[in-house]
This record gives C-alpha cells, sequence and structure tokens, in this order.
C-alpha cells in the first residue's frame, strides 16, 4: 500500500508539473488529474490519523477529497472556456513546488538523513553556546537503508542530556522546518511578482525560517533538560508559540514583498462566483464579501459582461 500510495502522489506531482510548465491549452487537463490524484491519496491517509488519535489532520484529509475535486472542476471550466485563471494556476504551481520539494527529501532517505543531521548538528551548537555538553548521536535510519524510503518509522538523530546523559531527544524531519521553508518557496516561486522582489524575498525568508527553528529546536531542548518541564508543554507550547509567532511575521513580510499573493488569494475566494468566462477577480480586491448591490444585480441579471482573463 504505501508503494502504491507514493505512485500516486508522485504522478500527482508530475501531472502539476505538466500542467506548470506546458503550454499548451490541454495543461488544464493535467491539473484537474493532478487534483484528483491529491485529492485521493490525501483521502486515503484519513484512516492512519483516526489510528493515531490525531482529529486535526483526519478533518484536513476527510475534507482534502471534495475540495480538491472542486478545484480540478474549475480548471476543467478554464479548459472549456479557453482561459487561464491565475489564481488557479498559482495553486497548482504552488501545490507541485511545495510537494515535489518536501516529499522529495521525506522519500529519499539520504537527503532526509543528511539534513536531520545537520539541523541536529547546528542545534547542538546552539545548545552548546547557552549549556556546554551537549552531544549529537547519528541517525537512525532503521529500515530506511536504500535508495527510497520503505518504512513509515521516522528517521531521528539524537541529542544527548549533558547531566545523565540517558535522557534523549530526537531531532526529526518535522524539526528542520522543510514543510515551511517548501511552503514559501511555492509562494514565492508561484507568483508573477518582478524577479527581484522574488529573490529578495527567498534571501529574506528562507535562512530567517531556518535559523528560527533552529532556535525554536534550542529553546524547547533547553527547557526540557535544564527546567525538568514536560516535553509536551514546552514543545506544543514555547515551540509551537514561537513558530506562530515566526510565521505570521514572515507572512506579513511575504505578503508585503509580493503584493501579487494578495491578489490571487483574493482570485481563490472568488471561486464560488465564478459563473462565466473572463471573470474578473481583482475588481474585488481589498474586500472580504461581496456587495449586497452587486449579489441583487446579478439576480436580475444585470452583470455587467464578463472581462476576458489572459490569453493562453
Amino acid at each position: 500500500m504505501g508503494l502504491a500510495l507514493d505512485v500516486l502522489l508522485f504522478s500527482g506531482i508530475v501531472l502539476f508539473g505538466v500542467g506548470f510548465f506546458w503550454r499548451d491549452r490541454r495543461c488544464h487537463l493535467a491539473r484537474v488529474a493532478g487534483w484528483a490524484a491529491f485529492g485521493v491519496f490525501w483521502f486515503l491517509q484519513f484512516p492512519s490519523y483516526v489510528e493515531k488519535d490525531d482529529p486535526l489532520n483526519a478533518l484536513g484529509t476527510a475534507v482534502a477529497l471534495p475540495i480538491f475535486l472542486y478545484l480540478g472542476y474549475h480548471e476543467k471550466l478554464s479548459y472549456d472556456w479557453k482561459e487561464e485563471y491565475q489564481p488557479l494556476r498559482f495553486l497548482a504551481v504552488g501545490a507541485f513546488w511545495a510537494a515535489a520539494i518536501y516529499f522529495t527529501v521525506d522519500r529519499i532517505p539520504a537527503l532526509s538523513g543528511g539534513l536531520i543531521q545537520i539541523v541536529t548538528d547546528h542545534t547542538s551548537a546552539l545548545l552548546n553556546s547557552v549549556s556546554s555538553g551537549y552531544t549529537v548521536g547519528p541517525v537512525s535510519y532503521g529500515a530506511n537503508t536504500g535508495l527510497w524510503r520503505v518504512d513509515d518509522a521516522e528517521l531521528y538523530a539524537p541529542i544527548l542530556d549533558p547531566a545523565a546523559q540517558t535522557d534523549v531527544v530526537n531531532i526529526v524531519l518535522a524539526c528542520t522546518a522543510i514543510q515551511a521553508i517548501a511552503v514559501a518557496a511555492a509562494l514565492i516561486f508561484s507568483t508573477r511578482d518582478d524577479p527581484r522582489r522574488k529573490l529578495l524575498a527567498t534571501a529574506v525568508i528562507f535562512p530567517v525560517t531556518y535559523v528560527m527553528n533552529l532556535v525554536r529546536n534550542t529553546v524547547v531542548i533547553h527547557y526540557y533538560y535544564t527546567a525538568g518541564q514536560d516535553f509536551d508543554i514546552v514543545h506544543s507550547g514555547y515551540g509551537k508559540g514561537l513558530s506562530l509567532l515566526v510565521t505570521a511575521i514572515l507572512l506579513l513580510l511575504a505578503f508585503y514583498l509580493l503584493p501579487e499573493l494578495y491578489v490571487v488569494l483574493n482570485g481563490l475566494y472568488d471561486l464560488p462566483w465564478r459563473k462565466a468566462p473572463g471573470w474578473d477577480y481583482r475588481k474585488n480586491v481589498g474586500t472580504l464579501f461581496r456587495k449586497s448591490r452587486e449579489r441583487s444585480r446579478d439576480k436580475e441579471g444585470g452583470a455587467p459582461p464578463p472581462v476576458k482573463g489572459p490569453a493562453e
């Protein structure tokens, strides 16, 4: 089942890549298939999250299929109407970059293990600058010693307690900030903003995300070892609280550096009202809710003629 799911997942990534790079009207059909593949892949994760008693992720996987099929439906409309709806393209390109970066690293043990080792070494160095004596163990690969990940067990590298050398905190792939970096790459590379702005956003957001993740790791491990606080409290409280604050700041910075982000996100919000070719999503930028008079005008048949979208 694991290999079949990987085939389904990477088929979706390839289809999104085709939908991104192929300069042909049929690129929309590739994106339709990509959304369907992603929807089925995530929906099949639902039982595992239920078994892990993870209600938030279980809910996310449960609604993934209808949401992704809805996005595929709008891509089919774009194909039928022979137009490119930029917010949908932004989302498909973002899915391609985020999934390609994260899952390639996750599924290739040499990449994930190497990244875990680097982050573990850097975290240990920060810890030793605060309180010396921390040591790092080698990455544990379990059964994942080949070219491709075959076991669900997580790869990890231990950081040992400087006092007793018996208590161990493990650094896993989720502690490396690869998810945040993949999402940041998706946001930056998927917009049509000026390349210089994209370069500036990359130069600022990527290193800041990595460094702040090291700080988060250091805070969690230091308070756990030195203060003897419950690990779940320091991890979910201090760690996730710091991550949330940094994420909020970086998102505001991304919106400042890449103004197109807000525009295309507004266009995604507009999808339920996209009933005809040439829907001008930019006219509602700056509003959260459509004006009541526009709704009344549409119901009375007085809607203005659609504005033709960008030519392919």
